[in-house]
């Protein structure tokens, strides 16, 4: 796990000073390549192997320089194609990933699998290439203009350069609509972000930069039998020389994870949070995390979270994100990493859930979306659409997945606005590429899970977990995400497997009946690590919100005057979308810029 950055022209001294905006995503070394038409910099966070054999830019080859951050978890079957490997680097990810690519030259993108942002620079061809992993769990972005790319794995880093920062107004409408923004949209009109199973390619002798999707091949990649393809896929996340640690929530997939990481025989040191001063509804899920710890004999930590934490982190938490966001629990999750991370308690590897849902029908919209298809039938869609829209005062297609997805999803109501109705086009150019892809089963709870996977997860579950964990140096692995366990879930389950209007996960309940406790298989509601900030608000509270909204004067996309009545008219929580506004108001601070 590192930061990459990088641009088309020669600057030794900006490079450095690109690097050094990233130093907490690399403590253990820092490396430059630099010629007459690119400068590429590299920083490490050693895992898998020791420091001197892991330095980037890799390049034992003059041919290919490599800029790699992430995780190749299919190392083993990678090396079962090579020949001529040094025994000495064979647990190393990078080299692995390195001797594939000097075997198969463009097409190595086709062979690997794990979560990873890839720079490769072919000094013969002159072509750069700038890729994203399938599930879009690692990030980079790019800025171009005027045949100028720069691009790192952080926005703050390319800022070092003087660019154009004008503002994306779209974008913008996008964030206000759903609470973040998906797809390849950076609140700049020219810094975007890489979108899942992309790759950027900018040939440097003809300055001309192309987008295109690439495939994975997954097909026959885990066992048929799902215990033993949860097995494979623990053991292949384990794969670490540093100390892995759990964030375990008391919910089903990271008890999973547990049970698997314990039946590996791996010593599991486990992680949740509990909080303080508020209903007992919140810790729930860490009462029953702390009880399953027992009973499977983990070192089990609480992180405990106060409402002042909460308050003192608030700022810091929707800085380190950069894009705007209206999660909630933000500030919990910056409290929780730097907890974990390598300045306190040293762990550089966490586990985590993520991802579970999402492939197992993990949420209560997902039964409502297979009613709505039994409505549908039933009924034919322009007499459902009438009436549900009639009842909802909606103006949706909810026979068209994009629309479906965005109904069970949005922060905005007004749904028949020009505005809405730009974010509903802007997502369905964003997920077009993926369904076309991965799209072709069209059972009405699969679909809402792939606009989850390609909209609600890269665009923002990976986005708040990839930074706020580098910026306390550790990596958070999501097994559940990974892209070849997706397509083999996907090949395996089917519409019953999903959910009733009695439970959810209904596969993995009856997989994990017997093996783990009763009072998680058998356990309905679901709580997660969700902040409690409405029983915390007051007039702290309230105060911060105003100062960080200020006086800004009121744009043609932002009306920061009613966003400030709203605050001042009510003292109880004045509901999440407020703290969109409230991290667009933190970035405007950040980046000098208004909006």
């Amino acid at each position: 796990m590192c930061g990459i950055n990088g641009f088309n022209f020669t600057d030794k001294t900006g490079l450095e000073k690109m690097n050094s905006r990233l130093s907490h995503r690399g403590p253990d070394f820092v490396g430059l390549f630099v010629d007459k038409e690119v400068s590429l910099g590299h920083l490490l966070l050693s895992i898998r192997e020791v420091r001197e054999i892991s330095k980037q830019p890799y390049a034992e080859n003059p041919e290919w320089i490599l800029l790699f951050n992430g995780q190749i978890y299919n190392t083993t079957q990678l090396k079962r194609d090579l020949t001529g490997l040094d025994p000495a680097k064979t647990d190393l990810d990078t080299y692995i990933l390195y001797k594939t690519i000097e075997k198969y030259g463009w097409k190595f993108i086709e062979k690997i699998h794990g979560m990873f942002a890839i720079c490769l620079y072919n000094t013969k061809e002159k072509i750069l290439r700038l890729y994203r992993d399938p599930s879009g769990q690692k990030l980079l972005y790019y800025y171009f203009k005027d045949n100028k790319l720069i691009f790192s794995s952080e926005i703050k880093s390319i800022m070092v350069y003087s660019i154009d920062k004008s503002i994306d107004p779209l974008a913008i409408q996008v964030a206000q609509n759903i609470g973040y923004i998906p797809g390849e949209k950076t609140i700049f009109q020219h810094i975007s972000k890489i979108a899942p199973s992309q790759c950027i390619t900018f040939n440097l002798k003809e300055e001309k930069l192309e987008k295109t999707f690439y495939e994975s091949m997954a097909d026959n990649y885990f066992p048929k039998d799902f215990t033993s393809a949860f097995h494979q896929l623990v053991e292949e996340h384990l794969q670490s020389k540093q100390r892995v640690a759990l964030n375990l929530s008391g919910g089903l997939d990271s008890s999973i994870l547990l049970h698997e990481m314990a039946k590996n025989g791996h010593e599991v040191h486990t992680y949740t949070t509990l909080f303080t001063d508020c209903s007992d509804k919140y810790n729930i899920d860490a009462n029953l995390a702390g009880r399953l710890s027992k009973d499977y004999g983990t070192d089990h930590k609480k992180i405990i979270i106060t409402k002042n934490s909460y308050r003192d982190l608030f700022i810091d938490a929707y800085k380190t994100i950069e894009e705007p966001n209206f999660n909630v629990s933000l500030p919990v999750y910056l409290q929780t990493a730097i907890e974990e991370g390598t300045q306190h308690d040293k762990n550089r590897v966490i586990i985590s859930g993520n991802g579970g849902d999402e492939i197992f029908g993990g949420y209560s919209h997902y039964y409502k979306s297979a009613v709505i298809g039994q409505w549908i039938k039933l009924l034919s869609p322009w007499i459902f659409n009438a009436i549900k829209n009639h009842r909802n005062g909606t103006h949706f297609n909810f026979r068209d997945f994009d629309e479906r997805w965005l109904f069970f999803r949005r922060l905005h109501s007004e749904s028949d606005s020009p505005s809405f109705r730009k974010t509903m086009d802007y997502l369905k150019d964003s997920i077009t590429p993926l369904v076309s892809m991965y799209g072709e089963n069209n059972d009405d709870v699969y679909q809402i899970m792939l606009r989850e996977r390609f909209l609600w997860m890269p665009g923002e579950n990976f986005i708040q977990t990839d930074k706020i964990y580098m910026s306390q140096s550790a990596e958070l692995r999501s097994p559940m995400s990974y892209h070849p366990f997706r397509i083999y879930s996907d090949k395996n389950l089917k519409k019953r497997d999903y959910t009733d209007k009695h439970s959810n996960k209904l596969f993995l309940r009856k997989l994990y009946d017997g093996k783990l406790p009763d009072y998680i298989t058998k356990r309905n509601d679901k709580t997660g690590w969700r902040s409690p900030i409405a029983d915390w608000y007051d007039n702290d509270f309230k105060n911060l919100f105003l100062e960080i909204i200020g006086d800004r004067k009121s744009m043609d996309i932002v009306d920061w005057k009613a966003v400030r009545r709203h605050i001042e008219s009510t003292d109880t929580w004045p509901g999440k979308q407020v703290h969109l506004y409230l991290s667009l108001a933190i970035l405007a601070e950040e980046y000098n810029i208004n909006i």
